[in-house]
């Protein structure tokens, strides 16, 4: 385990205004984010720092001697820093989303460099996410759950659909020649085919579950990092794979992949921002969920 650079700033800025909230303030970033800074820094010391009180955190004989060891280097680093401020006549906030790669891609990429404050992106599956948005890590979340967390809002993007997509090179006559009620057919042809998907099958398995009442009996031939990975497969090649239909539009209008099947029944995800209910970066979340919000406005058209 290696220290982080951070852990120290944080654990200078408590020492320094005496709380988390006040330390929080100071370094731009979450509460939770101070705490979980200390507690990293106390593991990896293996003692405790601060004696806790309602008001006050107050160093003990370990705090003291660590600031003196660790002050005047981080406050070199701070006069650095802030040269870099004056001369770039900014002091930039910086704002910590996440979101799955391929929401990312869609919603928020393009925008960027449009934005008047520094942005950290984490691209990760939801689980991972929704910790990340309990401990402070990230301000901002975009996810298909909506777990209960204490001091976490969730605010409903809309529901998002899949459909069966083929690859261009796909001979898919056969497959519509089928007679929809015959759900043998269907699925035998479907299971005659190369699959695409990435690590994580969930996708493949709900379709399956909802069309047949069961989990497919065979395996993705071709397991790679991301969704618009297999879309740029799928645009050279045989193959099918079930994937969110928003993403897939671009794909479908220029002929380099095939809308082939909704399914018997509609498969839909509902996706939540969420964010922490206290929050210095209110109107840098804002900014960023009303760029959210239109993309996917106009990539879910009604």
């Amino acid at each position: 385990m290696r220290a982080d650079l951070e852990w120290f700033r944080t654990f200078k800025a408590i020492y320094e205004t005496g709380t988390m909230s006040d330390a929080a303030k100071e370094l731009h970033i979450s509460q939770p984010g101070v705490s979980l800074h200390l507690n990293s820094l106390e593991t990896y010391i293996g003692h405790p720092l601060f004696e806790r009180s309602t008001r006050k955190m107050l160093p003990n004989e370990r705090a003291k001697m660590l600031y003196q060891q660790v002050n005047a280097a981080l406050s070199k680093l701070e006069e650095v820093e802030n040269s870099f401020r004056k001369k770039s006549g900014t002091d930039r906030l910086t704002l910590s989303v996440g979101m799955y790669p391929g929401l990312f891609h869609q919603l928020l990429e393009e925008h960027i460099a449009d934005l008047n404050f520094n942005v950290v992106v984490h691209l990760e599956d939801n689980s991972k996410l929704l910790d990340l948005l309990e401990n402070g890590t990230v301000d901002l979340t975009v996810t298909t759950e909506q777990v209960p967390i204490r001091n976490i809002e969730y605010q409903e993007l809309g529901k998002s659909g899949f459909i069966l997509v083929a690859g261009k090179e796909t001979d898919v006559e056969d497959f519509r020649s089928i007679d929809p009620e015959n759900k043998k057919a269907v699925k035998k042809w479907l299971q005659s085919q190369l699959w695409y998907s990435t690590a994580d099958e969930t996708h493949i398995n709900t379709f399956w579950r909802l069309n047949f009442n069961r989990e497919p009996d065979f395996a993705p031939n071709y397991i790679v990092p991301n969704k618009f990975s297999i879309l740029k497969c799928l645009a050279h090649s045989t193959g099918l794979a079930v994937l969110p239909a928003s993403i897939c539009m671009p794909f479908i209008e220029r002929g380099d992949i095939v809308a082939l099947w909704k399914g018997y029944t509609e498969m839909t995800n509902t996706l939540y921002m969420g964010q922490r209910k206290k929050t210095m970066l209110h109107e840098e979340i804002e900014k960023v969920k009303e760029i959210i919000v239109a993309e996917f406005v106009k990539s879910h058209p009604e």
